[in-house]
């Protein structure tokens, strides 16, 4: 143990060169603290945030002065503009409506930021290398096995380690480039069994731009061995076994019987079922919309980093008035979109116009050292670097994980970081002399935004740890302490909020409940349900005019919600105001007569009363029939 501890404070790369998958590991964890359905993923985050912390302060003792750091053109023009994406998220805090969230974006950047720069690092070492893609080999067995054997249990999407898809999709071209490159058998047949149990989890996760992803990468990789010979396999007979293997496997998922595909469709029958009437086809396609109306409305500066769902609402309104005929108003209402579902339109969107000019930057220049390896590199990783990053691309057009989600995230930036310099020569490696002063403040400035990244992703672990005890505790009379001292960790976690203020709501506090819920409505939790049950609780906290405003607000959001146009009649018929009462029940009956018939008697009647009437009547909808949505 003294021996590794001195080879690690010799060399701090091997901390986050060997321990990085833990990072990705740490979503898999037992789910007592998961209960919180925030959208950040804390426990990735603060995981590699404490690498990154312990290996920036090993390299703080190793400062020396005088010693010039060795940087390759296309490493130091991917930082640099990197650094200035980051930057500029950072300067859209300043107009986003939820700085917050702007603010955890940044963080997360700058975690991938450094990652890069770290893991440029690592690939000039063979060693630490080897290490490291050691790590992402047992990493990629266990989720592709894990994946596997939660499918055939016959766990449900929502019941099995979701965001799965896309990192195991991703590796395939990686490993298949390996397994029919690596001279030692051992380790090629390992790759190969790691590249056909990815490949099998990709099939049962059933998600379609992984898939296409997968599959692009796959058909790049032929085309690099049919351009360059240097890269094709060693060996005719250990690639007909690889791909024979990746044939069996595809044969059992897709055309095998549908019992031992736990009835679940095949990934091929959802491609070739793909329609405006798949939920997810619809959602995608209106939160592109969407995601185009926030460019449209901010061209240059965008709604705020990480505010694509703060803003989600007020770009609807927008859109459902420029265009109220169109099929994607009020199609699938009731679903909670948080992400446009293409990382590119969310960038857009979230950035603006100049965010779009770096990123762009940054994807030219990867192209750039992509097609410099291709040409000039002989490292067998290239090719399975290349293809792994064009399946990380094409799966990131249609995917609500990519840089969302660390296990996508990371896998990218690895593999960004094995082109950086894969095709330039030693001499064209540049020695930049940066003074210890210079040093200092460079690792200074990444260590704080580490230790701020590890402070804030532990508050929220505290925050998920008391929501979870506050849904577990039902009968202590506990549950409101726990929801105060979950929002004294992050009193910025709009699922808190809503979660206390319906609580609260629940115990006739509507008075309390009420600026909780608002909270929640104006950051990111804004279903049609959502502004309901704001609605209510204004009107019985005696506000009647906020009640209004919350329902005409919310109409104009989307305004074929049977469910709010049904809500909003009955409260102005409480007003006395029957001629309007009148006039918005009539919408809502042209709008869908037999929902609208089920929601006036579910909410003026009681449950017991509206399903008897149900089922007196063919023309009205039973309670367990309703959703607050227009179909």
């Amino acid at each position: 143990m003294s021996a590794l501890v001195r080879a690690v404070a010799r060399e701090p790369l091997y901390v986050i060169a060997v321990l990085w998958p833990l990072a990705v590991l740490a979503a898999t964890v037992p789910r007592l603290l998961a209960l919180n359905q925030s959208l950040l993923p804390w426990r990735q985050e603060l995981a590699l945030g404490v690498l990154l912390c312990l290996t920036l302060a090993l390299c703080v003792r190793r400062v020396r002065a005088a010693r010039p750091i060795g940087v390759n053109r296309g490493e130091l023009g991917l930082t640099i503009t990197l650094a200035l994406f980051v930057l500029w998220s950072a300067v859209s805090t300043a107009w986003a409506q939820s700085p917050f969230a702007a603010f955890h974006y940044v963080l997360t950047w700058c975690a991938y930021l450094l990652f890069f720069v770290l893991m440029c690092r690592v690939a000039r070492r063979a060693r630490l290398l080897r290490l490291s893609l050691a790590g992402l080999t047992l990493l990629t067995l266990y989720n592709g096995l894990s994946s596997v054997v939660d499918f055939w249990r016959g766990l449900h999407v929502s019941q099995r380690y979701n965001g799965l898809g896309e990192p195991l999709a991703v590796c395939v071209p990686f490993f298949v480039a390996l397994a029919l490159s690596l001279r030692r058998t051992r380790a090629s047949v390992l790759c190969g069994a790691t590249a056909a149990l990815a490949w099998l989890a990709t099939l049962q996760a059933g998600e379609r731009a992984p898939f296409i992803g997968a599959m692009a990468g796959l058909l790049s990789l032929f085309a690099i061995w049919v351009a360059a010979p240097r890269f094709r396999p060693r060996s005719l007979r250990r690639t007909l076994l690889l791909f024979t293997a990746l044939a069996f496997v595809t044969a059992l998922q897709e055309a095998a019987p549908s019992a031992l595909r736990m009835n679940r469709p095949a990934v091929t029958e959802r491609l070739q079922a793909t329609n405006m009437a798949d939920p997810n086809v619809g959602v995608r396609l209106r939160s592109w919309a969407v995601a185009a109306e926030m460019l449209r409305a901010r061209p240059l500066s965008g709604a705020g980093a990480g505010n694509f769902e703060v803003s989600f609402p007020d770009a609807l309104a927008r859109f459902s008035a420029r265009h109220p005929d169109s099929r994607l108003v009020g199609l699938y209402d009731d679903y909670l979109v948080r992400k446009a579902h293409n990382e590119y339109l969310q960038i857009a969107a979230e950035l603006g116009l100049v965010g779009c000019v770096l990123f762009a930057g940054f994807c030219v220049l990867l192209a750039a050292c992509a097609v410099r390896a291709l040409r000039r590199g002989r490292s067998r990783l290239v090719p399975g670097a290349v293809c792994s990053l064009l399946a990380f691309a094409v799966s990131s057009s249609a995917s609500s994980v990519s840089f969302r989600y660390f296990g996508s995230g990371l896998l990218a930036f690895l593999f960004a970081a094995l082109l950086a310099g894969a095709g330039e020569a030693d001499r064209e490696r540049a020695a930049v002399n940066i003074t210890p002063a210079a040093r200092w403040t460079l690792l200074a400035a990444a260590l704080v935004c580490t230790l701020v990244l590890c402070g804030g992703m532990f508050a929220q672990g505290m925050n998920a740890l008391y929501q979870a005890l506050a849904v577990w505790d039902v009968a202590s009379g506990r549950r409101g302490s726990y929801y105060v001292a979950a929002l004294r960790w992050n009193p910025y976690d709009a699922t808190t909020h809503f979660n206390y203020g319906v609580w609260l709501y629940d115990l006739a506090r509507a008075e309390e409940a009420a600026p909780h819920l608002r909270y929640a409505t104006r950051h990111g939790l804004n279903a049609p349900r959502n502004y309901g049950v704001l609605a209510s609780a204004e009107l019985n906290a005696h506000d009647p005019a906020a009640a209004e405003r919350t329902l005409v607000y919310a109409i104009g959001v989307y305004p074929r919600s049977v469910f709010l146009r049904v809500l909003h009649s009955n409260m102005l018929a409480q007003a006395g105001r029957a001629a309007e009462s009148a006039e918005e029940y009539g919408l809502a009956l042209r709008l869908n007569g037999r929902v609208a018939r089920g929601w006036w008697n579910l909410i003026n009647l009681g449950p017991a009363a509206a399903e008897r009437e149900a089922r007196e009547h063919a023309d009205v909808a039973a309670p367990a029939d309703l959703r607050p949505e227009f179909k």
